[in-house]
This record gives structure tokens, sequence and C-alpha cells, in this order.
């Protein structure tokens, strides 16, 4: 299988953390969430890979580059002077395919569905595109008929179902899109219901997924990995919990003077530095942070690099 992640956003909702860091970097239980998005296609024999990039691509091509010798298959990079919008950016690699299907991912959402039902589902039925589709309330607004053919993506957010930001396609999908410039790809996919094309729907259950698109559910991700009875289907996590039913990663290197008091949950990147009396509860902490003694940190979000002094609460900081 090939595949291409959509990583040129610039992730306004997630401001100012996207100020210095772009959205497929952030970190997931201390991993880059573009590693854990490889680690998941490689579970479905993925060959080939190539990443869509605007902002901030220094950073991703640097990733990119450093995680070439970890995985068996090719990973490429595709810049966008101009952001090109999700139609604009799949179009951009029409050049790129060697097979006829290949698979579009979101690079904001954590996710353990499996891809093999829906693989097997877009080979047998009549159709260049396939999305995989959930019930998930907050998001639910595409109908599909009783056939599985998608009929809408218009419904009243609530009802119907979810995109979960996966396609399967084929070439021929590229017959139908313009020959170059910005445009989003559900347009695309509107027009061609109204000519009678299919989009077919494969629905999924019975999964885990969520998106890191703000700063509550980059929070939520937290809270629901680290209690521990999700299975990704990949072991890139290294949980190294504080004593009792308290759920905390700290990174190993990282130092906590003793008398640091946590609560809830919690996350802590590499370098920080935790003084004695501070109390951290459910907050993700990333790379180099101090935190002064006796500060109380709740339900927020540190960048790379804070000094904190005083007191926070639900708070976003670089």
């Amino acid at each position: 299988m090939e595949a291409l992640i959509l990583a040129a956003g610039e992730g306004t909702r997630l401001l100012p953390l996207t100020q210095r860091r772009p959205k497929p970097l952030f970190p997931i239980l201390n991993q880059p969430l573009l590693h854990l998005t490889l680690a998941y296609l490689h579970q479905f024999t993925t060959h080939r890979v190539i990443l869509n990039t605007h902002h901030l691509a220094d950073q991703i091509n640097e990733f990119v580059q450093a995680e070439k010798g970890m995985w068996p298959f090719e990973i490429n990079t595709r810049f966008e002077p101009t952001i090109l919008g999700t139609g604009g950016g799949i179009g951009n690699t029409r050049d790129f395919w060697k097979s006829d299907l290949f698979l579009v991912i979101n690079s904001d959402i954590v996710t353990n569905i499996d891809l093999r039902p829906a693989l097997e589902f877009h080979r047998k039925h009549a159709g260049p595109v396939t999305l995989i589709l959930h019930d998930y309330p907050k998001f639910n607004q595409i109908s599909v008929d009783p056939e599985g053919r998608i009929r809408d993506f218009g419904h009243k957010t609530g009802k119907g179902l979810a995109f979960t930001g996966i396609h399967l396609l084929n070439r021929e999908i590229f017959n139908l899109f313009p020959p170059a410039g910005i445009y989003d790809i559900i347009p695309i996919y509107q027009k061609m219901i109204h000519q009678g094309i299919p989009i077919w729907a494969h629905i999924t259950k019975g999964h885990y997924w969520r998106d890191i698109g703000t700063p509550r559910s980059y929070l939520q991700i937290h809270k629901e990995l680290l209690a521990g009875d999700l299975n990704l289907g990949h072991n890139f996590f290294d949980m190294r919990r504080q004593e009792g039913d308290r759920r905390v990663l700290a990174h190993p290197e990282t130092r906590i003077e003793k008398g640091v008091e946590f609560s809830g949950w919690a996350c802590i990147g590499k370098g920080c530095f935790l003084k004695s009396g501070c109390r951290i509860h459910n907050s993700v902490i990333w790379e180099d942070v101090v935190v002064e003694p006796g500060i109380s940190i709740s339900e927020s979000i540190l960048g790379q690099g804070v000094h904190v002094k005083q007191d926070l609460q639900a708070e976003v900081l670089i």
C-alpha cells in the first residue's frame, strides 16, 4: 500500500503552540504524532509514504530525515509554497503513485482502526473512492444510503455519521480533479455524487479515534491513553509511571524533586525540572520546562522551554 499523510495545515485552533511546532509533530505521550502515524501505517504493509508540507515545513523535513532509517518503507515530502487545501494537496501528488490504490490520512488523528476490512471492501466495489466513517456524535453529518453509498456531506451536525479522515482512492480520481490550484476535497466528492459517481462508505466500529484539533481534545487524548486500557496496535509508548494509581508518564531524562505532587494524570517531557512542592494535575508538559517550587498547574499545556513562576489553570503557554 502507498499513503499520503496530509501534514501541511497551520493548526490555527491550537495557537499559540503551532507558532513554534507544526501540529503533526505535537508529542503524544512524548512521541511525535507523525511517528505514531507511521507506526500505524506500518501495520498494513505500507511500501511508500508521502507527506505534503507547508507550515513549519523544515521541522517536518528534519523529522522525516531522522525517521527514514526506522521504517522499511520509503518516506517522501512535497512542499507547497502556497497551501493547496485538502483537494489540491492530494492532486499535487498525482505523479507520485506507482499503484492504482492509495490511502490518504489526516496527520492530526490517533486511531487503531483496522484498515484491512476497508481495503477489502474498496477493492470489491465499483468506484474510485471509499471514505472510512464512524459514529462520532460531535462530527456526525454524513448521510449514507442502505447500499453503503454516501448521499450527502451536509446533514445537520449530530445526525448521520462522521468522517475519520481516512480516504481510500484509485488513481482515476485525478481525472475528476482540476489540473492544479487550491481547492478542498469535499466539494469534489459532492460534485461526484451529483454526477452519479458513487462515493462509498466503509463504516467501522469498536475502535479508538480522536483528533488533536483543539487544546481540549489534545488533553483528552492523553487522559484516555494514560488510562492504560487502549490497544493502539504498536508499542512505542515508554510508560514510566509513578507509584500508586496516579496516571503519570515522565520521560526518563527529566528531574522531579521530592515533594512534587501529582493528581489525576500528567505527561512530562524530556529535560524538564519540577521543583519541590509544585503540583501537577491533568496537564501535558513538553520538553525543557522548569516549574518553580510550590506552583500549581492544572488542565494546562506547556510548550517547550517554558519557565513557570505562577499558578496556571486551563492555560496554553509557549
